[in-house]
């Protein structure tokens, strides 16, 4: 994949993000390409084949989408128990 390609796949994602306020999901149709691409980068982040540079954009995208994270209403709901267990482990 060529650099000029990789970063208009990774603009497209972070202006989903801003956009919609939530990931895209791949339960649509019209998300599915942005699904596959983060899959497939992530994949390739794993095994050591992603660039540092990449790897950089693709971290900070990552941060980004997780202050899109889907909460559930137990979270919500009780969320001052949630935090106390994650600083416990």
């Amino acid at each position: 994949m060529t650099e000029e390609h990789w970063l208009k796949s990774w603009n497209a994602y972070m202006a989903y993000l801003k956009k919609n306020k939530h990931r895209p999901s791949k339960y649509h149709q019209e998300d599915m390409k942005l699904v596959n691409w983060l899959k497939y980068n992530r994949k390739m982040r794993n095994k050591g084949l992603l660039s540092e540079e990449r790897s950089k954009k693709l971290n900070e995208l990552l941060e980004e989408a997780e202050t899109y994270r889907r909460v559930n209403q137990h979270q919500y709901l009780h969320k001052e128990n949630f935090e106390q267990e994650n600083h416990e482990e």
